[in-house]
């Protein structure tokens, strides 16, 4: 018998800001990673590459999947209903839409051993100035983190997230025939005094950061490229992460549940068969 479980929570059920929580949890223990996409409606690369995983099964270690975290965002294929989600988790006081969902994934955050946040990015960023769309202040193309080092994590060893970040860039980039299109990593210093990226102190990645302790990073695609392009990015990151997690796919996967009677169809002398339940 595999000891590999799925489970499916919908909460907020029927209301628009209905969240749905998808938790893959290997045969053998190991590591959890979290993959949140669609926390902004105009970024379809990040929800619908977060959609992979939803039915994975898994070897070794955990899945969190929220592949669309703000839904109705992505309904109306905008970046916010009421404000940025990815702007309220510094901030308790404020009850809206937006923040009993951001109650929930930061349950979700501190759960998790790593968390990958998935996004699409205006331009390119260059760690120097190119261009007005390929500059230091540009997203796209990068692995976003809050600091090169978490220096403070749950077990008191420090862990670098520049490294971790860059290993897994050259896991993208074997796949990017357009030099111009690899990614970065991408340190945007939040919390050091001559930061350019300040608003991020409000972001999930922050939170995961500071809050939790854990390692944690954006993935930005650029908003510019195909559909296909991003997704597949998004889904190159993903599995080098897991890689480096430990975490390991069942391949095939396997998910044998445990037979459960529903139904029967009955005849009785060849008459029209009847479904009792």
């Amino acid at each position: 018998l595999w000891a590999a479980q799925k489970s499916h929570t919908v909460f907020f059920e029927g209301e628009e800001n209905e969240l749905h929580v998808y938790r893959i949890n290997g045969a053998r223990p190991g590591k959890t990673l979290l993959i949140i996409g669609g926390i902004q409606g105009d970024e379809p690369g990040g929800f619908l590459a977060a959609d992979f995983y939803v039915d994975f099964m898994l070897e070794i270690g955990n899945l969190i999947v929220v592949p669309r975290a703000n839904f109705l965002s992505i309904l109306i294929r905008e970046r916010k209903i009421n404000q940025d989600m990815n702007r309220t988790f510094s901030d308790d006081t404020i009850f809206n839409y937006e923040s009993r969902v951001v109650g929930v994934l930061k349950k979700l955050i501190c759960e998790s051993d790593c968390f990958l946040n998935l996004h699409e990015g205006s331009g390119i960023y260059s760690p120097v100035w190119v261009s007005d769309q390929v500059n230091p202040k540009r997203f796209g193309q990068s692995i976003i983190a809050d600091n090169a080092i978490l220096s403070t994590s749950r077990s008191g060893e420090t862990i670098d997230l520049k490294a971790l970040a860059e290993q897994v860039i050259r896991r993208i980039n074997q796949n990017i025939e357009n030099p111009a299109h690899l990614f970065h990593f991408n340190n945007h210093r939040t919390n050091q005094p001559d930061s350019i990226h300040k608003e991020q102190l409000k972001s999930a990645t922050y939170y995961a950061h500071t809050v939790c302790k854990i390692p944690a990073f954006g993935i930005e695609s650029a908003k510019f490229l195909p559909l296909e392009q991003k997704v597949k990015q998004h889904i190159y990151a993903i599995n080098a992460f897991m890689e480096a997690l430990g975490i390991v796919p069942q391949t095939p996967g396997v998910d044998l549940k445990k037979p459960e009677m529903q139904y029967m169809i009955i005849s009785v002398n060849d008459s029209i068969p009847v479904v009792v339940g």
